[in-house]
Parts: structure tokens; sequence; C-alpha cells
């Protein structure tokens, strides 16, 4: 008899789970993920066609992380590293390569541009992101793409 109760409590509970899982069914097909487009290769194309390691915020993603500035950018992006010295010293990183020169004449290993254009005099995160459209952080050897 234990038996038999232990099998009926147990058809129960399977029969409404199946039941829920009907009536959830068309509120989750409901539900669309959005595509999102970035040109980490020059050109548009959606983030999961991109072989490259991009992290990727469109102006939702910025306004519901709050990420309203260089500062919380650093916190949302693994790998990602910044550092602010005297003045207008910084060093950005990105895996361990970074901005921070040893001689004046030397190129920086990462490179942050703004709106297609390199920013020589790194100001990005001294300002907040006001009515920005996308951030895109790219991870990986892009020099062939960007120089």
């Amino acid at each position: 008899m234990l038996n038999t109760l232990h099998l009926r409590s147990l058809l129960i509970v399977g029969a409404s789970a199946a039941a829920m899982s009907t009536v959830a069914s068309p509120a989750l097909a409901q539900n669309v993920i959005q595509e999102l487009v970035v040109t980490a290769q020059k050109r548009e194309e959606a983030l999961q066609d991109v072989p490259i390691a991009v992290s990727a915020f469109d102006q939702e993603a910025l306004q519901k992380g709050k990420i309203d500035g260089g500062p919380n950018l650093v916190l949302a992006v693994p790998n990602v590293n910044f550092s602010k010295g005297n003045f207008t010293g910084y060093n950005f990183q990105i895996r361990g390569i970074g901005s921070k020169l040893v001689a004046g004449s030397g190129d920086a290993g990462t490179g942050i541009h703004l709106n297609n254009a390199p920013l020589i005099s790194n100001n990005l995160f001294e300002t907040e992101f006001y009515d920005m459209e996308r951030v895109e952080v790219l991870r990986g050897p892009q020099g062939t793409l960007y120089g």
C-alpha cells in the first residue's frame, strides 16, 4: 500500500509538471532573443557569427548594467584592466598586454577607437557614455584589421 501511495504521488507530481510545461511553453516562445550587430571585422555582422573574442554591449545593455563610463566597463568585461597614474598617465590592458610605454617612440599594445577613429590621448575613462549606441571590446590579435 505504501508503494502504491508513493507511485500515485509521483504520478500526480509528474502530471502537474507536464501540465506546467505545456502552459509555460507559449510564454517562452514569445521571448525573442535580440540579435546584436557588431563591427569587429570592419563590417556589420551578428555577434554570434564573428570568430573573434568580443564583449559587446548595446545601448540597452549599457543602461541595464549601469555601465556609464570606462571604470564600469572594466568591471563588466573579463581580462580588461585599467590603472591611472599621475596626471595623464594611464595603462589600459587586455589579457596582460597594455598601453604603458617604456619609451615615447613605442607603439601601444592596445588601442581605443571612438567612432572608428583611434584615440591618441585616452580620455575615454574620464568621460561618461552619453548617447552611446554600443561598446565593443575585442580581445585578440586585431592588428591585421586595425593596424
